[in-house]
């Protein structure tokens, strides 16, 4: 029996440490931003010396006033063409043709019913916009900020059945003309960007496409970060960098697939089409105002293809996709699970038509699949306990004597036809579900602002009642169902049958602290999750105690 115990308290104390690492801290509780970088334009590696070029070449200054003193240079100024579709809109600038706003329509920045749609170009400025042409050579390098466009529209409203193209045609100072060519669908938040650079003057010798977006330097505007994290598919294997790491400019070399501006709910990816992939390079850098990643064209190439995707992490669509997109979906270790469990949430709300009852009924689904494990667990740890006497006798009398005491408790074992660890390793097998579930749970948008009940209006965030701030609570207010779940779950440990050491009991009885406290920053969806999970165990428990008092 000790044993037993003992092994349980190891697997469950690891199972917190690492739930706790894992997905409070690394999630709710980012490292702390490193020191700001300076304000000196940091150049991408270019050519195959791998050397810095020297920092983009200024405009051209204006000429002298006649008075002698230097006449102001007047702003660039482009006009907007905006793009409506039914799950977007998109307002491109004719300066530098870029993105200067994309709105999801079916996305609210809060879960304020009169929020306006999200956003995904974040803080923007003139100069860094999604979007961005670059020339690069050894000894210079300019960008396509400071160009004025000619576009073929003005605007385009698409039906979900419609396509349009805009096609951007510009001359830069050198005398380089580019053209951008993007084309929308009304249906899809997938585009495809076609760029070309001619009469490039010597001394360019690549191309890049990239995308920036700002960052405010007092933090999110909004109520959740919606990019934090760089994503670079290399070889197959995702990078992910936090914003916050970018200390220094990152350059990625191998095997291209994409790279991409990540958040837990939204994705902003660049796809190159260019061959061979693996002579592409990818490049990105966190400045005090904006962070940025470019796609570095191979050495003498002037045109590119790309697909760009900028929506929601939905996993259908970026199946559809293809290009390895679905594996920005953080589903862990457990995908396997994850995924299942993710596609039984959809169907159950089809049907429920509120995704917390959807979460209730697959909570009791689940439980039903495990409830002959269940059942084997309290039996085990029932007969464990009717030989308890017997096993306190044998310590008393070979207390001096370990081997020998050790040999007579695995005899006894024997003779009663039990298994010391039968009550703990159906505990154990159930855990890759739950961990499995929690990473359904956690990044699944359409848990995004989705409702429950009464004051839980979010089940993507922590549950909230009032407006009282609390140690330890992140967010103001009262977490109702999380200090429910811990009753629950000190209730389950009460009604559990438990081992004779009184230090063992302290120990399992402060797992319901250990987990409440955790799971107080949780979303209410999890939280959720495990309180219904916790009910249908005390009710098995229950309904067990009394057919055996029958």
């Amino acid at each position: 029996m000790e044993q037993r115990r003992i092994f349980l308290v190891i697997a469950l104390s690891l199972l917190v440490v690492i739930a706790y690492q894992e997905l409070v801290v690394k999630r709710f509780y980012p490292p702390p931003d490193a020191a700001a970088p300076t304000d000196t334009p940091i150049s991408p590696p270019v050519g195959d010396s791998g050397t810095a070029p020297s920092p983009v070449a200024a405009a051209p200054a204006a000429p002298a006033a006649t008075e002698g003193a230097a006449a102001p240079v007047p702003a660039l100024e482009g006009r907007d063409v905006v793009v409506d579709t039914e799950l977007y809109r998109a307002t491109f600038t004719t300066l530098g043709a870029r993105l200067k706003s994309l709105e999801l329509k079916h996305y609210r920045a809060t879960v304020h019913p009169d929020s306006p749609p999200l956003q995904l170009v974040l803080f923007p400025q003139p100069s860094r916009l999604p979007l961005a042409l670059a020339l690069r050579g050894q000894e210079r390098q300019v960008d396509d900020a400071s160009t004025v466009y000619a576009v073929d529209r003005d605007s385009a409203t698409l039906a979900a059945d419609e396509s349009a193209t805009l096609t951007f045609t510009g001359t830069m100072p050198d005398g380089a003309r580019l053209q951008k060519r993007i084309t929308m669908h009304g249906h899809d938040y997938l585009w495809a960007l076609d760029a070309t650079a001619d009469g490039v003057p010597p001394g360019f010798t690549e191309m890049a496409i990239g995308w920036e977006e700002g960052v405010d330097p007092a933090g999110a505007a909004a109520a959740e970060v919606v990019f934090d994290h760089v994503l670079v598919l290399q070889d197959g294997k995702l990078q992910q960098t936090a914003f916050t790491a970018l200390t220094a400019p990152q350059l990625v070399n191998g095997n291209i697939g994409f790279t991409a501006f990540s958040g837990r709910y939204f994705l902003a990816a660049l796809v190159p089409l260019v061959e061979p992939t693996n002579s592409l390079r990818v490049w990105s850098r966190h400045e005090p105002q904006s962070v940025e990643t470019q796609v570095l064209l191979p050495s003498g190439t002037f045109a590119a293809q790309a697909e760009l995707y900028l929506g929601p992490k939905d996993i259908d669509r970026l199946e559809r996709v293809g290009h390895g997109l679905r594996k920005a979906v953080d589903l862990g270790w457990f995908t396997f699970i994850a995924l299942p469990m993710l596609q039984a949430l959809r169907f159950l709300h089809a049907f429920t038509g509120n995704y917390g009852v959807a979460i209730i009924l697959l909570t009791v689904i689940i439980k039903l699949l495990f409830y002959p494990l269940t059942k084997k667990s309290f039996e085990s740890m029932r007969q464990m306990q009717k030989l308890q006497p017997e096993m306190q006798k044998l310590r008393e009398r070979l207390a001096d004597k370990p081997d020998e005491m050790n040999r007579e408790i695995m005899e006894l074992y024997r003779r009663h036809k039990v298994n010391p660890l039968g009550g703990c390793l159906p505990m154990l097998l159930q855990i890759p579900v739950f961990v499995g579930l929690y990473n359904a749970l956690l990044n699944a948008v359409e848990l995004r602002h989705a409702p429950f009940i009464g004051w839980i209006t979010d089940l993507s965030a922590p549950d909230r009642l009032g407006s009282i701030q609390l140690p330890f609570v992140t967010h103001p207010g009262i977490p109702v169902l999380t200090l429910v779940m811990g009753l629950s779950m000190l209730l389950q440990q009460w009604m559990t049958p438990s081992p004779a050491d009184p230090q063992q009991q302290k120990v399992m009885m402060i797992m319901p602290v250990v987990f409440t406290f955790m799971f107080i920053n949780f979303p209410a969806g999890l939280v959720l999750y495990w309180l219904v999970n916790n009910c249908l165990t005390i009710a098995q428990q229950y309904a067990m105690m009394q057919r055996q008092q029958a």
